[in-house]
């Protein structure tokens, strides 16, 4: 009893131990913690820092990071998980991004080679102003039993043998994995990407959309075509501007389609306006067709 009694008070001892020597910011613990008290742009130019290892032995690890500079005030933070294939199963989430005025740090990378070689995590750095200011890195919170190893900094490579995947991270926030890079991002204008960190509408999606149903609001119908005052083009003026453009008046060419895609509200409403048009043509020539028929009775009816 008086063993089981010493080990418990020297196990609970250790971790008072360890918890007293963990660095802590905000009240908050820390796993690690890495220090440029100042950073030297001459020594340090802007590019690729190397701030986390792992062991090719693990092949694993999941971790939440935290990296700031003192300067404009940017604070990253992101959770990087790499797996033991290296591919599928790895990923990298951007939860967080501020500065003041501009970013400090603009990508973050992991360089991979062989399933038991060591993988390296890496950030690009731009420093700016920040001159002589303090830059530094945490590990918040460790998620795997094998994990991330700071480094101090240290001048980014791609050695031999390794490949590098590249994240944007001066997003809102961000999702990637290791062989397709950002899958989903929200940029700072708000603009969401699916397949793609460069979104240039609201919502912008690097391949297929399924749905059950997809409402699109859309201004100026086309039933003004059946109002009285509506001029009708005549078919002669159609067939002219087919065979001058190639393709029917008011309808983007093939060209504009394949450069600036369509928007789908406004080609519902055109391809609409078209089949009011026809369905013009086609009242004008059932009249037509009557009138003849009724002259071709009375001519048949005088014989």
């Amino acid at each position: 009893m008086k063993k089981i009694l010493f080990y418990l008070l020297f196990f609970f001892t250790g971790i008072a131990t360890y918890a007293q020597n963990t660095p802590v910011f905000n009240g908050k613990q820390l796993i690690n913690v890495t220090t440029v008290s100042a950073w030297d742009v001459a020594q340090r130019p802007p590019g690729w820092y190397r701030i986390a290892t792992l062991a090719g032995a693990s092949s694993r690890a999941n971790a939440t990071f935290e990296l700031r500079d003192n300067s404009q005030h940017s604070t990253l933070r992101f959770e990087a998980g790499i797996s033991f294939n290296q591919a599928i199963g790895s990923s990298l989430t951007v939860t967080s991004h501020s500065y003041y005025n501009v970013p400090a740090f603009l990508k973050v990378r992991f360089v991979t080679s062989t399933v038991y070689s060591d993988s390296y995590l890496e950030v690009y750095v731009k420093p700016l102003n920040n001159n002589n200011n303090p830059f530094y890195a945490y590990v918040i919170n460790p998620l795997s039993y094998s994990d991330w190893q700071l480094v101090n900094w240290t001048p980014g490579e791609i050695p031999s043998g390794y490949t590098a995947v590249e994240f944007d991270v001066d997003k809102l926030f961000s999702v990637g994995n290791m062989p397709n890079n950002n899958i989903l991002a929200v940029n700072r204008n708000g603009y969401v990407g699916i397949g793609t960190d460069t979104p240039k509408e609201k919502l912008s999606v690097n391949g297929k959309i399924r749905a059950q149903e997809l409402k699109i609001e859309t201004a100026n119908w086309p039933d003004y075509v059946f109002e009285k005052d509506y001029e009708l083009p005549t078919l002669e003026e159609t067939e002219t501007q087919i065979k001058l453009n190639g393709h029917l008046p008011g309808i983007p060419s093939a060209a504009e389609v394949k450069a600036e895609g369509i928007e789908v509200g406004g080609m519902n409403a055109k391809l609409l306006k078209k089949i009011e048009e026809l369905t013009l043509y086609l009242i004008e020539l059932k009249k037509e067709n009557s009138q003849l028929s009724k002259r071709v009775t009375q001519i048949e009816q005088k014989k």
